[in-house]
């Protein structure tokens, strides 16, 4: 199973595959790449701005510095996604996954529009991008509506206007129990897409760097208050290679 937000990921034929795992993949990196050359592009308009409406030349300069940075956060953006999508397709086919259900957000720039579903997200081509790679791994693509599937329950299957308490969490006002709210969502979608949903046991977190995909789940025997430390040389050997 796969949350990436809103995705279910199951094995055509033999219900979910690997149904009781979930592969999250946080975006806290995006959001904050996205920020980073905001900033810096609302810099570089305004003193762009303030010498052309002065009668300064050197506006052209600071026109320059806009257009890239405009192109920068572009190609940043670019490159966490597709960094991350192809992880999870090399990830999906190893763990024998041939088949995957994803939601789109069918006129959510119209409906609910906001900064964060129009200008960080990119639906459609994140949709087409994963469908283009999948493609090459033998993986099919399904695209389900998702309207309402992160109001709905997935353990209750009441809709719960008020369920999401805080980005990221998921209460249900029946029974108490708190999930993560990609998770839920995706659980949703797969019911849409006629699976019986399983309740995952393990949460694999990754994060999309400069650098690849990382894992944020410790590996097995290994805690977060584990140091790694390189064993010190024998008495004599410093500085040998």
């Amino acid at each position: 199973m796969f949350a990436f937000p809103g995705a279910w990921v199951g094995a055509s034929g033999r219900g979910f595959g690997h149904g009781d795992t979930v592969i999250l993949i946080k975006g806290s990196a995006i959001k904050a790449e996205y920020y980073w050359w905001k900033r810096e592009i609302g810099t570089y308009q305004s003193v762009r701005d303030w010498l052309r409406n002065h009668g300064f030349e050197s506006w052209r300069k600071y026109h320059a510095y806009w257009l890239h940075a405009k192109y920068k956060q572009h190609e940043r953006l670019r490159h966490y996604y597709r960094t991350a999508i192809r992880f999870l397709a090399k990830t999906l086919h190893g763990m024998g996954i041939d088949e995957v259900f994803i939601g789109y957000p069918y006129l959510v720039s119209q409906d609910d529009g906001n900064e964060y579903n129009t200008s960080i997200w990119w639906f459609r081509r994140v949709i087409n991008w994963l469908k283009d790679v999948l493609e090459e791994y033998g993986v099919k693509l399904h695209v389900v509506n998702e309207y309402g599937t992160s109001r709905q329950c997935s353990i209750c299957n009441m809709k719960h206007e008020n369920g999401r308490v805080k980005r990221g969490l998921y209460v249900c006002e029946s029974t108490g129990i708190k999930i993560n709210a990609d998770l839920n969502a995706a659980r949703n979608i797969a019911k849409r897409a006629g699976y019986e949903v399983p309740m995952p046991t393990k949460i694999l977190s990754y994060i999309t760097t400069t650098n690849g995909v990382k894992p944020l789940t410790p590996m097995e025997g290994v805690t977060t208050k584990t140091p790694t430390m390189k064993p010190s040389p024998p008495k004599g050997e410093e500085g040998v290679i």
